[in-house]
């Protein structure tokens, strides 16, 4: 099938999003489709070019819309930018996506759905937020597509309450690319490559610090090693202002580099090294509506694949995935209940290496192939 994955996010990214749609667009190229990405020219930080950084297929075809990145430019702030580069891409799709050059359209962009229905190919939406605005406007969008693919049971109840199509609904979360995680060094060879160095249980959090500005369990988990000094907290992440403001906050804390190791954003290839690294891995997401009803974080496969013992807030969009057969719970922001499960951890650790094994037995499920291979039994299926 020719498929044109439509989308807003700079390509490569740092960020998960980024990651997220180059695993997407792998997974469809290895189950044998024609995938061609249209993204909107953006400066980059990023040195690589897209097929190396993101360690992707170069079957995959990428092509950037306009000249100049809005988003950056100091005559268009904020939302302007993001406006004037939405409309850059609309306009690039109406040239380029027509039924004599492709099959289907994938876009995880609602911004982007006015123009892909325009264009008369049948069109799937991957939902991983629901709007704040035009609820009517959205909902006619969403029942003109071939298929909505919610990340959560929660916000595929809210769409069927809101009026969509309940045949056009498929649940598929987030996944992992199990061959990063096929030969993982030792715990010690992965300490040595972050200098990483300590007698105690380290607890780690690996990914971005911050979702849209808001705390992700990071604060949580610097109070939770503050309070109970037989562990070590191990930090992987970024972007630098928010590491920043979270070394302070450790400092205040009367956290040392004895108590806490922070190493700033790393490329998305040390990910396992650094799961590999720890003894335990958290995340302790606060109870925010994003994290309770949308959220289905690929630290979380990540942590699944990496085979250590899981620490998770309890909130219904973790428990889509896990259960208490396959980590332990805490209650979202809630320091105490963190250092009982970091307690019970230490306490119980054939359980918890139990737990573990069948976290690592459940992720098998959840390859982005797998994923892609469900999402598009169902598009053949609504043919």
């Amino acid at each position: 099938m020719r498929l044109a994955y439509c989308t807003n996010v700079r390509l490569p990214s740092e960020r998960a999003h980024g990651h997220q749609v180059a695993e997407v667009a792998n997974a469809l190229a290895a189950l044998g489709h024609d995938v061609t990405i249209i993204a909107p020219f953006r400066r980059n930080v990023v040195g690589a070019d897209f097929w190396t950084y993101e360690g992707v297929s170069k079957a995959i075809r990428l092509q950037y819309v306009g000249s100049f990145d809005p988003i950056a430019s100091p005559f268009l702030p904020g939302i302007f930018g993001l406006w004037w580069m939405n409309a850059t891409v609309r306009h690039g799709i109406r040239r380029s996506v027509h039924s004599a050059a492709f099959d289907l359209a994938y876009t995880r962009s609602p911004s982007l759905l006015p123009a892909l229905i325009k264009t008369g190919v049948p069109t799937v939406l991957e939902l991983h937020q629901l709007p704040r605005f035009g609820r009517s406007a959205f909902i006619t969008l969403c029942n003109r597509c071939v298929l909505i693919v919610s990340l959560t049971q929660s916000m595929a109840a809210a769409l069927r309450e809101w009026g969509v199509d309940p045949t056009k609904i498929i649940v598929e979360g987030d996944a992992v690319n199990l061959k990063k995680y096929t030969t993982l060094p030792s715990r010690d060879i992965a300490r040595q490559t972050f200098n990483l160095r300590t007698d105690r249980t380290v607890v780690g959090y690996v990914g971005r610090l911050k979702t849209l500005g808001m705390e992700k369990g990071v604060e949580t988990i610097l109070h939770g090693i503050a309070k109970d000094k037989r562990f070590f907290a191990f930090i992987v992440g970024g972007p630098v202002s928010d590491c920043r403001q979270y070394r302070a906050l450790a400092a205040s804390l009367g956290l040392t580099d004895h108590d806490v190791h922070f190493t700033g954003e790393v490329p998305a290839s040390q990910v396992p090294s650094a799961l590999a690294a720890c003894d335990l891995l958290a995340m302790p997401f606060p109870d925010l509506p994003h994290y309770r009803l949308h959220m289905s974080p690929l630290k979380m496969f990540e942590y699944m694949a990496s085979g250590r013992p899981i620490i998770t807030s309890d909130l219904p969009t973790i428990r889509d995935v896990l259960s208490e057969e396959t980590a332990v719970f805490c209650i979202p922001g809630d320091v105490s209940s963190f250092n009982q499960a970091l307690s019970w951890m230490i306490g119980h650790p054939a359980e918890a290496t139990e737990r573990a094994s069948k976290a690592r037995s459940l992720v098998e499920r959840y390859t982005w192939e797998m994923r892609m291979g469900r999402i598009f039994e169902r598009v053949a299926d609504s043919k």
